[in-house]
């Protein structure tokens, strides 16, 4: 049997600590003389400040590299989470301090520290922590077997760092954080959204971008729709070329129906898609679709149900791109994730190939619900109540997680809590264009990633981060977040991005790429 590891209390605060701003040699004493409940400490560094170092050790499939902008201390750690599991973290503690502390997530199936987010983070003046999320690399192969590291990857990792931050910083400062916020996106929206349902004083403010909560439903959906297109076979019905056609077609059939040419489907709910406009014909013989394959693009842009009928997972939306991210989906092979957790986490057989993949597997998932990962509770009444925070954000051109699970599990809360209750503490913004977590057509920068913030105003206008902020700590709920396009370090496009269920609408005579011809109506 496998035994927890009790992690807290910590051992109390030493009397005398010092309140002065931390120097290089307080920073290499510090690590040297940490002392914390199954906690090791790997190494301690000072950092000046704009360096570019590499990260020996690091897995092949994570960051071999990374930046550091602010001057900090840079603390790694292992915390044994139990006799069978282990968390790596890192701390980046920077020598002027805001006084917030922040969590950083981890996305698809990976363990993988965000070293992005972490700098992101650091040169706010947050004193930020990373994890691997319980194990190395970006597949599911370290689950196998492993029912604690799939505890570490469902919930426990980041409840254990919100734990560490907090102590390390009473430690290292002198004083308690003013602050708790926390910052992820895809699986680290999903991580954010967990804490808000089950450890709701982890944090004062959520920051969680294009949420994989549903979370067996969203890689069971996954795995569906890489079946439409030939997986596991390795050839897919529909090549990538032709792929790409349909989503110009699906731009030409859909585009105005905002009333804005931009090529740009901002509400691709009301998008009813017609493939047949593409089959071929005696005088279109190239880059066409045959009535099989017009079948799968018609099942790919519909929802799945359950074997009891009842629906499991919203549509995948027409005006996400059929190129980058989702060649995960559409390549003829099983997506990866999806296969992933069902051989190394539903069925525990590595022999499994997914050859059979499809509804019987989802209901084995939410079966198991392996580390209670679903994520799907509604009642957010203990983080509204001790007075937390959360924004969330989500691409409507999101080729991984389509944003309309998004806005079925805001308008689950709404049901279950009420709109006005809601509306004082949750909220989220549809971004018109944009991709996962960033990237796409649209106005995709406005400060929820580190990449994505490089260029745009620090303001709370137009960096969601410093929203989150205002709202915490000065009370002033977010009515609008400015998103910024920007190609070749010029600024193609803005536009203003509104809270669900609420859309932004041109004015009449209004150039789109401005934001102020923008405007947000209920």
């Amino acid at each position: 049997m496998v035994n927890p590891i009790r992690l807290l209390p910590f051992l109390p605060l030493a009397l005398g600590a010092s309140t002065a701003k931390p120097t290089a040699d307080h920073c290499t004493s510090f690590g040297a003389s940490l002392n914390l409940p199954n906690t090791k400490v790997l190494h301690t560094t000072h950092l000046p400040g704009n360096q570019t170092f590499s990260l020996p050790g690091a897995d092949s499939t994570c960051d071999q590299s990374t930046t550091a902008a602010a001057s900090l201390c840079r603390l790694s750690l292992v915390v044994n989470t139990t006799t069978s599991s282990q968390v790596q973290m890192e701390l980046w503690l920077p020598d002027d301090w805001s006084g917030r502390t922040s969590v950083v997530g981890n996305g698809g199936l990976n363990g993988c520290i965000d070293y992005a987010n972490l700098n992101y983070l650091s040169s706010y003046n947050f004193a930020v922590v990373g994890s691997n999320n319980g194990h190395n690399g970006t597949g599911g192969a370290p689950f196998l077997n492993a029912p604690e590291v799939i505890t570490d990857f469902a919930w426990r990792a980041i409840h254990t760092e919100s734990d560490m931050v907090k102590e390390i910083v009473k430690r290292y400062y002198g004083k308690k954080q003013k602050k708790a916020y926390y910052v992820g996106c895809s699986t680290g929206g999903r991580q954010g959204f967990k804490s808000a349902q089950d450890f709701p004083e982890d944090f004062d403010g959520i920051l969680a971008g294009a949420p994989a909560f549903d979370f067996n439903h969203l890689l069971g959906w996954s795995g569906i729709l890489s079946r439409y297109n030939g997986a596991p076979s390795g050839k897919p019905i529909i090549g990538k070329e032709l792929l790409a056609e349909v989503g110009k077609d699906i731009i030409s059939q859909c585009d105005m129906i905002d009333g804005v040419k931009d090529g740009i489907i901002d509400h691709p709910d009301q998008c009813i898609y017609r493939p047949e406009a593409m089959l071929c014909s005696e005088t279109k013989k190239d880059l066409c679709l045959t009535p099989q394959q017009a079948e799968v693009i018609r099942r790919i842009f519909e929802p799945i149900y359950g074997m009891d009928g009842k629906l499991l997972y919203p549509r995948y939306e027409p005006g996400a791109d059929f190129g980058g991210y989702a060649t995960m989906t559409f390549s003829g092979d099983l997506f990866q994730y999806a296969l992933d957790w069902a051989k190394y986490v539903v069925y525990n057989n590595t022999s499994y190939t997914g050859s059979d993949y499809g509804l019987q597997t989802i209901a084995a998932a939410d079966a198991l619900n392996p580390g209670n990962i679903s994520t799907w509770k509604q009642d957010l009444s203990a983080f509204s109540t001790r007075g937390g925070k959360v924004i969330s954000y989500h691409g409507r051109a999101d080729p991984l997680i389509p944003s309309g699970n998004s806005a079925r599990y805001y308008d689950g809360v709404v049901r279950t809590m009420g709109q006005s209750k809601v509306s004082e503490f949750y909220r989220l913004f549809m971004a018109p264009g944009m991709g996962h977590c960033g990237g796409g057509v649209g106005a995709d920068m406005f400060g929820q990633i580190g990449r994505l913030q490089t260029g745009i105003p620090k303001d709370k206008e137009h960096n969601i981060l410093l929203a989150l902020i205002d709202w915490v700590e000065n009370g002033k709920a977010p009515e609008q977040i400015t998103g910024t396009k920007i190609v070749n370090e010029t600024v193609e496009a803005q536009r203003v991005h509104c809270p669900y269920p609420g859309k932004s609408v041109l004015l009449k005579g209004g150039d789109w790429r401005k934001a102020g011809s923008w405007k947000c109506v209920a």
